[in-house]
């Protein structure tokens, strides 16, 4: 049987190498989290199962400026954190950071690169990501040594009979893996040389029984110079096998003792060996990349070093158990050349720059799938999408958040003022002279005791100032918020989660509902893609609390929290509204009442304070089209597109005959039944026939099913009145309003 191996783009054609699984189930609870994070992949979605998970990868906090000496953290961390609070399950992490950022590079201390030709060359090592994470971290090696048995056959040389082969006793040989470094003591007759292994056999005849033979991948002179060939076989004074252990180590900022972040013990110098010390590090590459969970965090190959090639020997290594030197990427050159520190660039804060990919900043709904496409998969030369575009298609993905886009900006803060020479101390007093007569008047009064010493402000924390509320321009906000609703009423299968800037008011909320709806890019059917929460949440600092006990955050985690476990509960047809939050402990800015009727009039979803507990008091989106006012209408008509996709591939090329489009409406109508019968639909209709199908639909192959719903739209408001019927009784009339 032969397997199809076809991966074109065919319509209706999915050619896989196994059987399939059967149909996934079609979740809706997988949202998109763009933003800073400490460390991590740039502008590559990485799925996200837990915050343990979320750590292991993009690291903890990040501080992006100060203010009034109080951190000013990135939004991301703290907003992951908050969804899995409040019950998701699975998310998309995309980190951005700015256009200047660069990885950390480290000089590997005594290891070295030698060429066929002669030279040598320093070998490097880069921080497996991108960003200043990476200050304070040291590299260091050390050497491990295993002395080898040489078998009577001594050291056969390269030459026109074949690669060099050293004869071990076959318990040393067991020792030796493809890529180990073997080092070869030939006595005062001969330098000696570094042997690479390409592999190692074993005796199969009476002859050479109990022996084993490396063959060697390189011969490298022990003095790291040109070749010296050697006459013939010769014998061996000395072998031992080199291994490395690799170590990274944190340098704490006040200067205590260093941390050990990693170490990879027992490493062979050179490829293609599974223990070789490259294949511990994220692999070499200059583009977006997931990250390998198995192997180094903090680590990436330096792309220069492996195409390079050569052999990796040590020069003046330090042995274990002596102490290993390390080399700090912020030490710079010289003396380190080819040395750099890592940056996040993020100096300055641009909205566009950092979240919205340059090529696609004036798409609309029409025309971005396309476009974005021209550049991706139907480019002959394609290239990564950034920010939130990178999005475009994970069709798990249904709804994308962007906390850090509500940063107010920051300054870089000056430096700190050259301190004055203090001036020169007064001349000391004479001294008194007791050789005459003294005056018997009653001494000076004492003078006045000396005012306290003024208060000594704290020492500024070393990041930018954060820009002040009052300066604030929205207009970066909003060409983010409307690419993010552009983008997902382009692809019509996910939801825009949108929070505004902390300090915002109702006037300044009001105002930007009026800019962002009012534009023609997103105005009309896409706005039902988005919606709006507000205020900040709170929660408990537990990184500085002795400067600021509580936390403020962007809404986004919460909210997206919500929606997950609400339709995990109950279906996407239930308005995640009324839930409790958990981990939220109060709100920023405090709002009135007439506030709070006047947002919740403008479509905004407002959390508010309940007895015991935050809630939010609806989920709308941002559309004035009453039907579509419901964020769970909404995404209940997502699911239903998602599911006729899903069912409309599986009878792609199917024979287009009454019976079949009988067969697809009974499909149909059991599914929306079964919706029907669990609260999500008050009515349905399934069409195929008559005018929706002509003739001349069915001549050209295709198949329209017409689908009619009316989704259950969401009560949110029930009073209850109380009528005094008698002395004494009460009567209880309800309704809704």
């Amino acid at each position: 049987m032969t397997a199809l191996t076809y991966q074109g783009r065919l319509p209706g054609v999915d050619c896989v190498t196994t059987l399939p699984t059967g149909p996934q189930p079609i979740r809706l609870d997988v949202p998109a989290f763009v933003g800073f994070a400490e460390r991590g992949p740039l502008n590559q979605p990485t799925p996200v199962e837990d915050f343990n998970q979320y750590q292991a990868v993009f690291g903890g906090d990040l501080v992006l400026a100060q203010n009034a000496g109080v951190p000013v953290y990135a939004s991301l961390p703290a907003s992951v954190k908050s969804f899995f609070d409040n019950g998701g399950l699975r998310c998309y992490v995309v980190r951005v950071a700015g256009a200047n950022a660069q990885a950390a590079r480290w000089l590997v201390p005594g290891l070295r690169q030698w060429q066929p030709d002669g030279t040598v060359q320093d070998v490097y090592v880069g921080a497996a990501w991108p960003g200043g994470w990476s200050k304070g971290l040291e590299v260091g090696t050390q050497l491990l040594q295993q002395p080898l048995a040489v078998a009577a056959g001594g050291y056969q040389p390269a030459g026109s009979g074949g690669p060099g082969k050293l004869s071990l006793a076959a318990a040393s040989a067991l020792a030796v893996l493809p890529g180990d470094l073997i080092r070869l003591d030939f006595g005062p007759s001969w330098p000696g040389l570094f042997l690479s292994a390409a592999r190692v056999d074993f005796g199969g005849t009476a002859a050479d029984a109990g022996t084993g033979t490396v063959t060697a991948a390189a011969e490298v002179p022990a003095l790291l110079g040109p070749a010296v060939p050697l006459p013939g076989p010769v014998p061996v004074a000395a072998a031992t096998l080199l291994r490395l252990d690799l170590v990274i180590q944190q340098l704490p900022a006040d200067g205590g003792p260093a941390q050990q972040l990693e170490e990879w013990l027992n490493l062979s110098f050179n490829p293609p060996g599974a223990g070789c010390w490259l294949q511990v590090t994220q692999q070499a590459t200059q583009q977006p990349a997931p990250p390998d969970l198995t192997r180094s965090m903090l680590l990436r190959a330096d792309p220069p070093t492996v195409a390079a090639g050569g052999v990796f020997v040590p020069v003046g290594m330090d042995e274990v158990g002596t102490s290993a030197e390390f080399i700090d990427a912020t030490a710079g050159s010289p003396p380190y050349p080819g040395v750099l520190a890592g940056d996040d660039g993020l100096s300055t804060f641009d909205p566009v720059a950092v979240f919205l990919d340059p090529r696609l900043l004036l798409e609309t709904t029409y025309d971005l799938i396309a476009d974005a496409h021209a550049y991706t998969v139907l480019s002959p030369d394609p290239v990564a999408l950034t920010g939130i575009h990178s999005l475009i298609d994970i069709d798990e993905v249904a709804m994308i958040c962007v906390p850090d886009a509500a940063q107010l900006g920051w300054t870089p803060s000056a430096p700190p003022p050259i301190p004055t020479a203090a001036p020169p101390a007064p001349p000391a007093p004479p001294p008194v002279d007791w050789s005459g007569f003294r005056s018997c008047a009653p001494p000076p009064p004492p003078p006045a005791p000396a005012p306290p010493p003024a208060r000594v402000p704290p020492t500024p924390l070393p990041y930018p100032l954060q820009d002040d509320p009052a300066s604030y321009q929205p207009a970066g906000l909003l060409a983010v918020q409307t690419a993010l609703v552009t983008l997902c009423a382009a692809r019509a299968d996910a939801v825009a989660v949108l929070s505004l800037p902390q300090h915002y008011g109702t006037s300044d909320v009001l105002a930007w509902s009026q800019q962002l709806t009012s534009d023609p890019r997103i105005s009309g059917s896409p706005l039902s893609f988005a919606a709006v929460w507000y205020p900040w949440v709170q929660v408990v600092e537990s990184a500085t609390p002795q400067l600021a006990p509580l936390r403020p955050l962007p809404p986004d985690g919460a909210a997206a929290g919500t929606i997950a476990a609400r339709e995990n509960a109950r279906g996407v047809w239930v308005a995640a509204a009324g839930i409790p939050l958990r981990g939220v402990v109060g709100l920023t800015p405090a709002l009135a009442a007439s506030d709070q009727v006047a947002l919740y009039n403008a479509y905004g979803n407002l959390f508010v304070r309940q007895p015991g507990a935050f809630t939010a008091l609806s989920a709308h989106t941002l559309s004035a089209d009453p039907s579509l006012l419901q964020l769970s209408v909404r995404r209940l008509l997502i699911l239903l597109r998602k599911i006729a996709l899903q069912r409309g591939m599986r009878y792609v090329f199917a024979t287009n005959s009454d019976r079949f489009r009988q067969m697809m409406r009974r499909s149909f109508e059991r599914l929306l039944t079964d919706l029907a019968q669990r609260g999500a639909l008050n009515g349905f209709q399934v069409i195929t026939a008559g005018a929706v199908n002509t003739p001349a639909d069915i001549a050209s192959g295709r198949l329209i099913v017409q689908l009619l719903v009316a989704p259950a739209d969401a009560v949110e408001f029930i009073t209850v009145t109380l009528v005094r019927a008698g002395e004494g009784l009460l009567d209880v009339l309800e309704g809704t309003s």
